[in-house]
């Protein structure tokens, strides 16, 4: 006997209706360098001019500048996504990317060996603990390579060496052991290079391509909460802090200098949050459809 839609439970037609939509409206990220709707609105936006020089090229070198406009971030499907707007002169200068996934780490940096060792004895804010890091630099220009080491605080520290990412016109992506990476370097918008005077916000949050990020949270201890994380841009060789981190420092502030080390003790929250991860849209249809089941039990009991 065929049941006619009228006789159908609302319930649970809402329900699997409801299912159905959240099982196939992931949220779907492409580590390639451009910003996926998905991340939705910026966790951190710059406050001022880079001190690093602003590039007006758009052909992928980044030519006379380096800059940190915003940054984005969630975790999903077992990753950390991280989205940084803006670009990085591939004259061999640094982004560093800090993150602290909630294990005991270092609040002083203190590495055996890579470049990310120049910056030993950096202090971080007050309750940031680093736990893992990334270092990203390249050269040779537009066709050039970007090269990533990694670092494991937790422990014993440990460095080790990524991969390189092929670039063309300023453009790569690669996977490594998991790590994922992409690099977009055309930005030629965003903040200028009126070091240290307060930036445009807007324009800062308008920029849609940088380096992206997919961590695997096995690489992170497998957290289950939110992620904390600081990014800066360095000089060659770790050397000499620019201006631009993220979260971005107040208006007033020039290169950082300091032969590359960070001094932030006295810097409370100079990391943003990536929030804990919501369930999976698998998770919510099981729930609704759950919640419809048991619904439509009791009306069949009444």
């Amino acid at each position: 006997m065929f049941m006619r839609y009228s006789q159908v439970q609302p319930s649970v037609f809402c329900a699997a209706t409801i299912a159905a939509g959240l099982a196939v409206n992931a949220h779907a990220i492409t580590v390639d360098g451009t910003l996926d709707g998905a991340y939705g609105s910026a966790l951190a936006t710059q406050t001022i001019n880079s001190g690093f020089g602003d590039s007006t090229v758009g052909d992928g070198s980044s030519a006379g500048g380096s800059e940190l406009d915003a940054a984005y971030g969630l975790i999903q499907g077992g990753n950390l996504y991280l989205f940084v707007a803006g670009n990085i002169e591939l004259n061999y200068n640094h982004i560093n990317v800090f993150i602290a996934d909630g294990r005991s780490g270092q609040n002083t940096l203190s590495v055996p060996s890579g470049s990310l060792s120049a910056m030993n004895g950096s202090v971080f804010s007050p309750g940031f603990s680093a736990t893992y890091a990334l270092d990203f630099n390249g050269g040779s220009g537009a066709n050039g390579t970007l090269y990533t080491d990694q670092y494991n605080l937790v422990g014993t520290p440990s460095t080790s060496f990524v991969g390189g990412v092929a670039l063309s016109g300023g453009i790569g992506n690669g996977n490594f052991s998991g790590i994922q990476i992409g690099l977009n370097d055309v930005n030629a918008a965003g903040v200028n290079g009126n070091s240290g005077t307060a930036a445009n916000g807007a324009a800062a949050n308008a920029v849609g391509t940088g380096l992206e990020l997919a961590i695997p949270l096995s690489q992170l201890g497998n957290p289950s909460g939110s992620i904390q994380v600081l990014i800066d841009i360095n000089g060659n060789g770790n050397t000499y802090l620019s201006n631009q981190l993220l979260p971005g420092l107040p208006a007033g502030t020039g290169n950082l200098g300091n032969g590359g080390v960070l001094n932030l003790g006295s810097t409370p929250g100079e990391f943003f949050t990536v929030p804990a991860p919501a369930p999976e849209p698998s998770t919510w249809a099981l729930y609704a459809l759950s919640g419809a089941a048991t619904l439509f039990g009791l009306r069949r009991r009444k």
